[in-house]
């Protein structure tokens, strides 16, 4: 299962965002683990992390910001192809 972490800072205007998102996203990728959480100090130091929303898939940082919907499935189910 592939999984897609959306890590926020804590209280951020975007939280609310990226988390509907994320259910959009979950609807369309229903085997995908997607889970939004407030990012700690070691996913900042170990991932180089500036800016929030921050969205890793598989440990590696995709995108940060709130990206389109399209854009963001389309690199989402080209990454399921070419791993799976």
């Amino acid at each position: 299962m592939a999984r897609l972490d959306i890590l926020v800072h804590q209280g951020c205007l975007s939280e609310q965002s990226a988390r509907a998102l994320a259910q959009e996203i979950q609807h369309e990728l229903p085997g995908w683990q997607i889970d939004v959480r407030p990012a700690e100090k070691r996913d900042t130091a170990s991932l180089g992390i500036l800016v929030f929303p921050t969205f890793v898939l598989e440990e590696r940082v995709l995108v940060t910001g709130i990206p389109q919907k399209e854009w963001l499935l389309a690199r989402l189910k080209e990454w399921a192809r070419e791993n799976t």
